[in-house]
């Protein structure tokens, strides 16, 4: 049961550290696909600006625009990949209550080897926000801007 939580504790780290790194490199695409339209809007302006009768043309081409589909893509790669991580945490938290439950049944055989309760905190991360709603009891909006 030890082994099985420390396996668990590993694949979790590695579950945590593959979901941020798809969110940066999701992000990063959002990020060059905006630097590409203000680029390509740049050069469309500056050229409408010094030539009057493409600024007129302006008004019957079409412009690129930045598709919202990517926004959408990374806020569903978010929040599937928080549920993933979410259940990953819970199963551990599961396990070490069962371990913890196993130790203390077996009286005899945890005199004789010493077995130790886990806590089950050291196996979970949290961040900040949700530790100071613990300690004060508060809680507020999430402020997204």
């Amino acid at each position: 049961m030890d082994e099985q939580i420390k396996s668990q504790h590993v694949a979790n780290k590695s579950n945590y550290d593959n979901m941020w790194k798809r969110f940066k490199e999701m992000a990063q695409v959002t990020d060059m696909q905006a630097d590409d339209i203000k680029k390509v809007y740049t050069d469309l302006i500056a050229g409408r600006y010094t030539n009057t009768q493409a600024l007129f043309q302006a008004i019957q081409e079409q412009n690129p625009h930045m598709s919202s589909t990517l926004y959408t893509k990374l806020q569903n790669e978010v929040s599937s990949a928080r549920t993933e991580f979410d259940r990953n945490q819970k199963k551990i938290a599961d396990q070490v209550r069962e371990y913890n439950t196993h130790i203390r049944k077996h009286v005899l055989m945890n005199a004789i080897f010493h077995f130790e309760t886990m806590d089950a905190e050291k196996f979970i991360i949290t961040s900040d926000r949700t530790s100071d709603a613990y300690q004060t009891g508060k809680d507020n909006e999430v402020k997204l801007r």
